[in-house]
């Protein structure tokens, strides 16, 4: 049976099941993306099969150009919240977690890419932090290809990094990315050159997403347009762009 409210996207509309005490999640795809329903079946069993977190997938199903994936639920949270609760006490071990964590998942990152698979939406609601592990959700354009590795896995880190989250600093994100350059295994230049472009990147998705004016941004400087509770944020008191 439905026990919620579905949570819609552009693609899918996603049910939680409640079978017996198992919970499970059921994403409707309706035509013509039923498609997306065969492919997140098929790539998150081969994720889990490289050793990635992935949810498992129970079912797929079609009628038409429709589709439908049962998987079950992975539990934890979201990322987002995972690195808001870490940092809110203030404590000297939570911060420490909060590092580890943000190493964990640029480490993650790079060993995706080095297996070869590139994320379609890796932003943090998509990445689930369940018993000290990384699982990837929304597989359905995660695709398996050296090439496309090449040509844009670091898009990954600019969907991860334009969203402004509660308790995650400047340095943290550098964290991120500097776990993400060792184990990509690139030089110094190469790092430095791919921090330029992420940074880049993120602030103009931030402009484009957000209505942000290029100018107003590039005045404001990253940190700041980053910083949660500041004048950016979209969740902050005010909302709004100076």
């Amino acid at each position: 049976m439905v026990d919620g409210s579905g949570r819609p996207s552009r693609h899918a509309r996603t049910l939680p099941l409640a079978v017996g005490s198992e919970r499970l999640f059921a994403k409707l795809y309706p035509a013509p993306a039923g498609w997306r329903a065969r492919r997140a079946f098929r790539v998150s069993r081969v994720l889990a099969a490289a050793g990635f977190g992935a949810p498992e997938a129970l079912l797929v199903a079609h009628r038409g150009a429709a589709g439908l994936l049962v998987t079950r639920d992975v539990g934890g949270e979201d990322l987002a919240q995972a690195v808001g609760r870490v940092d809110s006490t203030g404590d000297p071990e939570a911060r420490r977690a909060k590092r580890r964590l943000l190493r964990l998942l640029g480490a993650e990152v790079a060993r995706l890419h080095q297996a070869g698979f590139v994320h379609g939406d890796l932003v943090p609601p998509n990445v689930r932090v369940t018993d000290g592990r990384l699982v990837f959700l929304d597989n359905d354009r995660t695709r398996r290809s050296r090439l496309l590795v090449a040509l844009s896995a670091r898009r990954n880190l600019v969907q991860l990094g334009r969203f402004v989250v509660p308790g995650l600093t400047l340095t943290d994100r550098a964290r991120v990315l500097d776990a993400y350059a060792a184990g990509r295994e690139l030089s110094r230049r190469r790092r430095r050159r791919l921090a330029r472009w992420v940074v880049a990147k993120t602030i103009a998705r931030r402009c484009a997403i957000d209505r942000i004016p290029t100018t107003t941004a590039r005045r404001t400087g990253f940190r700041e347009l980053m910083r949660s509770g500041g004048p950016f944020d979209p969740a902050g008191a005010g909302g709004t762009t100076p």
